[in-house]
């Protein structure tokens, strides 16, 4: 009996622990949280309420970790200065603080930064050894030839186009140049917009200068300007905007030339040659004249001629590295440029003008203002042409010319690239490497189909042989000894995956080698995405039908003949999304703001 009394006294004593558990007043008692509700009428205490216990704390609240410490091992690691251009971009956080981080708001200030980061110094080229020294120019020492300004921060929108820029800025021919001052003719002759008659483009120069970031922490707006990167070494431009870099191509003569072919004006977003390494990062790019970005000449040590444009402190290693970009190609917003030009010739056509007869002649065949806003005026004409045709002596015909071009380096990761019709890259010698990229030209392809259906070339060219609506459909163009590869990529909406089309040299600078890893093609709408890789046996990829460009003609042009690098490819069902993170995704992400200045993460 006293067992049982026992017993009992124990499960009361276990019931009245687990009543101490209950949720009360929306706190938990017991929990070593205090209860802050008042208990009426507890004469213990003297405000009423319970008895403090002297062994209760107060829990520190729970730490919410920051956005980038979440991210993956893997997706830090595309973040980094990779490809290309890994190991060899520096830490820019260092000059924080310091006379070489510079903020600009306005174009003549950012003329003055550029002019103050500029080195200033000769090369001096051995021609028994193949080797060059660096001294500092005339007239400096080894205390201040080097540049100054090392981080240029872009706080404001800037128009950089020539009409625009102050008297003061002009004078900075080092610097600043007309963009149109060699096409005096073609001004003359085309149907000039608003775009170009408002404010001018500018080609600003970035020469002999090492070590510099340009980069906006709220993704700043470029417009009406391209940049020529000459002799420089760990550049890097990151997180801005760049736009307004073309016009529709026409003209109100018949006899004037060449309408429709994009040739007249050299305007590219970037121009780089006779670089060491250059990391273009976190930028989106609307439609451009004449290619995005043009990569040539990456050989400085070669001879004499070539030898004194060798970037300060360089090895003779290049590589070029674009990542996390977009390219958005043109957009159809109604209040944006592109759209507005459009609108105005399809107004001078409604009244019966003829500024525009490549227009007239398009409209008159039948062929909608629709159609040609999403057919010829949105879609990117090119995109990248990387290689010279001819380096230095003038042909491929000529083993140097041959040899220099194929230690050309450029890579791009983790880029979005929308309606583009040709030119993912055009390869001239050397090694493209791609991964992590999604190519969707889908919209592109189906108002392509339209308008060859509609025979929009043949209706331009009744009224001048010349003029041209090529209407392409090309990928990766490849050639004079080049190799591409792409892994772990989407593409859409391309006709011509992979392209050759040299008709001008023979034999060995001719043929091309291309690799696809892991990645999907999809035609159009109506058809089943394939997933696959090159090195599978009568895989599904288009073909190119030349018998040029080949994967068995691939190769690394790297002195053991491997991968230069390996990359983190993400889950070609998660790639989209990944790109997408409003975060850190493609495009200009301002959330990333100080971390630009690192290189690692």
């Amino acid at each position: 009996m006293k067992k049982l009394i026992a017993a009992v006294i124990a499960i009361l004593m276990c019931g009245s622990v687990f009543c101490g558990c209950v949720k009360t007043g929306g706190n938990e008692q017991g929990n070593g949280i205090e209860n802050n509700q008042p208990s009426d009428g507890d004469e213990n205490t003297p405000d009423g309420g319970e008895e403090e216990n002297p062994d209760d704390e107060q829990q520190p609240p729970v730490e919410e970790k920051d956005w980038f410490e979440l991210l993956s091992d893997d997706y830090k690691a595309n973040l980094t200065a990779d490809g290309y251009v890994r190991e060899n971009i520096g830490d820019f956080s260092q000059y924080v603080g310091t006379e070489a981080y510079r903020t600009v708001a306005t174009a003549d200030e950012l003329v003055a930064a550029l002019a103050d980061a500029k080195y200033h110094y000769v090369t001096n080229f051995d021609e028994e050894t193949k080797t060059f020294t660096q001294s500092p120019a005339e007239g400096y020492t080894e205390e201040n030839f080097e540049g100054k300004v090392h981080v240029i921060e872009i706080t404001e929108d800037l128009n950089l186009g020539y009409y625009k820029l102050s008297a003061e800025a002009k004078k900075q021919t080092a610097i600043v140049e007309d963009f149109c001052r060699r096409n005096t003719n073609q001004i003359k002759a085309f149907s000039m917009s608003d775009m170009f008659t408002e404010n001018g483009i500018s080609q600003f120069k970035i020469e002999n200068t090492s070590n510099l970031l340009i980069f906006s922490k709220n993704g700043a707006k470029i417009t009406h300007g391209g940049f020529k990167l000459t002799s420089d070494t760990n550049v890097v431009i990151r997180n801005l905007e760049f736009d307004e870099l073309w016009q529709w191509e026409d003209a109100p003569d018949k006899s004037v030339g060449a309408v429709g072919d994009y040739d007249a004006f050299g305007w590219a977003y970037f121009k780089i040659s006779f670089c060491g390494y250059v990391w273009i990062d976190h930028c989106t790019f609307g439609k451009s004249y004449d290619g995005q970005i043009d990569y040539a000449n990456p050989v400085y040590n070669a001879n004499p001629g070539t030898a004194f444009r060798a970037p300060y402190g360089a090895s003779g290693a290049n590589g070029l590295h674009i990542s996390w970009c977009r390219f958005n190609a043109g957009s159809d917003e109604k209040d944006g440029y592109l759209y507005k030009m459009m609108q105005k010739i399809e107004d001078d056509y409604q009244s019966g003008g003829i500024n525009n007869l490549y227009y007239k002649a398009l409209r008159d065949g039948g062929i909608s203002f629709e159609d040609i806003l999403y057919g010829i005026a949105i879609p990117q004409k090119k995109g990248f042409l990387c290689g010279d045709d001819a380096t230095f002596s003038g042909s491929y015909e000529d083993d140097n010319d041959y040899n220099f071009n194929l230690k050309l380096q450029v890579s791009f990761s983790n880029c979005v690239f929308k309606n583009l019709e040709d030119r993912l890259p055009k390869l001239r010698g050397g090694n493209a490497f791609m991964y992590n990229c999604v190519v969707d030209s889908s919209q592109y392809y189906v108002y392509r189909t339209k308008l060859r259906s509609a025979a929009a070339a043949s209706k331009v060219t009744a009224v001048n042989s010349s003029w041209k609506c090529a209407l392409v459909s090309q990928g990766i163009v490849c050639g004079n000894g080049g190799s591409v590869m792409a892994e772990n990529c989407i593409f859409r909406g391309i006709e011509s995956l992979v392209k050759h089309n040299d008709k001008k040299n023979t034999g060995v600078y001719v043929q091309g080698g291309y690799q696809l890893i892991n990645c999907s093609y999809q035609l159009a709408a109506a058809n089943s995405p394939y997933v696959g890789s090159t090195t599978d046996a009568n895989n599904s990829f288009p073909k190119d039908y030349t018998g040029k460009l080949k994967p068995e003609f691939f190769a690394w042009h790297t002195s053991d003949g491997n991968a230069p690098f390996a990359v983190k490819a993400f889950a070609l069902e998660e790639l989209e999304d990944n790109l997408d993170n409003a975060d850190c995704g493609a495009g200009v992400r301002n959330k990333l703001a100080d971390r630009l200045l690192k290189s690692k993460y």
